[in-house]
This record gives C-alpha cells, structure tokens and sequence, in this order.
C-alpha cells in the first residue's frame, strides 16, 4: 500500500505543478497581448515597484544622509513623484481627446475628472509653484500647515483624510483586477460590460503598484506609531508614494496603448 500511494501522490503534486505553470504562462501571454509588448518587457512593469521598494529600503542602510537625499524634501522620491503625476496628466489629457474623438464622451468625461485629479496631485507636490518662484506662506495656513508650506494635504485634519484615501486607492487597484475575472465569468451583465471596466480597472500587471499603498496605509492606519527606527519607517511612506505614482503613469501609459492608432477596436 504504501508503494502504491507514493508515485499517486507524486503524480498529485507534479499535476498541481503543472496546472500552476501553465496558469502562469497564460496570465503572462495575456499581458503581453493587453500590453502590445515584449514578455521581458511586461516583466519589467510588473518588477519594477518591487525594485523601487527595495532601493528605498537600502538607501536607509547607506545611511541617515543618503536616506535624506532619497526621501526627504525636494529628494528624489518626491521629485519622481512630481514627475510621474505630471507625465501621467498629460496622458490623461490626450485620451480624452481619443475617447472624445472616437464617440466614448461618457468615459472621456470619466478621464476628464481623473486628469482634474492628478492636476491636483501635481499642484500639491510641487506645493502650487511655491518651492519654484518662492513666496512666502500664508499665516494662516502656516500656522495649520505641517510643513509651513501652501500645500492641503499637509493641513492638520485633511492630512489624515488624506491617508485613508490612499488606503482606498490602494485597495480599489489591489483587489478589483483580482475580482474582475470573477465578474466577467459569473454574470453576463459584467461581461457586457467588459469594455468600460478596462477602462476605470487597472490591469493585473499593476497589482503590485496599487498593493504595497493598500499595506502600507493599512499598517500606518490602523497600528500605532512604532517607538524604534521611527524617521526610516516615517520616511519610506516618499518611497510607497513614488510607486503609487509609478502605478497612475503605468496606468495611463496601458490606457494610451490601449487607444492608440493602428489598434484594434475596444470591446
């Protein structure tokens, strides 16, 4: 008996092995094919937030100094940050023109108010033009302003309302891509609409970008402030913002492909 189990269980296992190799195979032709790229390529998009993660964390090992320069004002973190909202505006503005231009005006108005949104993430990290002309803040909203600066984000209250909509922007593109397929095969009215959920959904591949805010704000939320290493785990929160922005520019880039010219038409 006991023979006779072991090469069952064996079979067991490298049909499982098996099964989970060839779901990943799939999933990585599918991405490939929503993305219009190389597989190598796609590997990168997916890769790169936990690249970015990782060289946050060992910038705090070089040091106090080289961790400043990464996450600490006017750093790097903050000034990839203000760059990736920016590109990610500027895609957001020409795919409203595409969607216009091709006779999709409710989702064009959807981007409209999406393009609203990431004007105002750019205006809030460059802190509306103060850090770049240099006027003074306000004294009244210095006085409620965390950093003294002319920013909303940082005032006292809105700051905090201000994390939990991140919890809720990483949750929104951590969990849907993942019920999304769920949806599609369960219900023909989710099927139907197929098309417009690709468009407010971000792709699987973007998991990774959406899911290390939702962890971490779940972790800052909700758990008290730690005690040890306090400024490099009060500092990384620049580094999960850099790959949340990662995640709005990656976003936008699929949705551009997505309409580009020469394109098949969308479902």
């Amino acid at each position: 008996m006991v023979h006779s189990t072991i090469p069952r269980a064996r079979r067991a296992r490298g049909g499982r092995s098996d099964a989970l190799v060839h779901h990943a195979r799939r999933l990585a032709d599918e991405a490939a094919t929503a993305w219009d790229l190389p597989h190598r390529t796609v590997a990168l998009i997916v890769l790169l937030p936990f690249a970015i993660m990782l060289a946050g964390g060992l910038s705090a090992l070089l040091g106090k100094g080289a961790y400043k320069w990464v996450t600490g004002e006017d750093g790097v973190a903050e000034t990839l940050q203000a760059t990736f909202y920016a590109l990610s505006l500027l895609l957001a503005v020409g795919i409203v023109g595409r969607l216009w231009r091709g006779g999709r005006r409710g989702v064009a108005c959807l981007y409209a108010l999406v393009a609203l949104g990431l004007c105002f993430l750019v205006g809030e990290e460059l802190a509306w033009g103060q850090r770049v002309f240099g006027w003074t803040t306000p004294e009244s909203l210095e006085a409620i302003n965390k950093q003294g600066e002319t920013t909303l984000h940082n005032i006292e209250g809105v700051g905090y309302a201000f994390k939990w909509a991140q919890l809720l922007v990483g949750a929104y593109g951590a969990i849907l891509p993942v019920l999304l397929p769920w949806w599609i095969e369960g219900s023909a009215a989710w099927a139907r609409a197929r098309g417009f959920l690709a468009f407010v959904i971000p792709h699987f591949t973007l998991i990774p970008c959406f899911a290390f805010m939702f962890v971490w704000r779940l972790y800052r939320n909700l758990f008290e402030e730690p005690t040890n290493y306090y400024f490099v785990i009060s500092e990384y929160n620049e580094i999960v913002e850099l790959v949340l922005a990662l995640g709005f520019l990656l976003f936008m880039a699929f949705q551009w492909r997505r309409l580009g010219a020469g394109r098949r038409a969308l479902v």
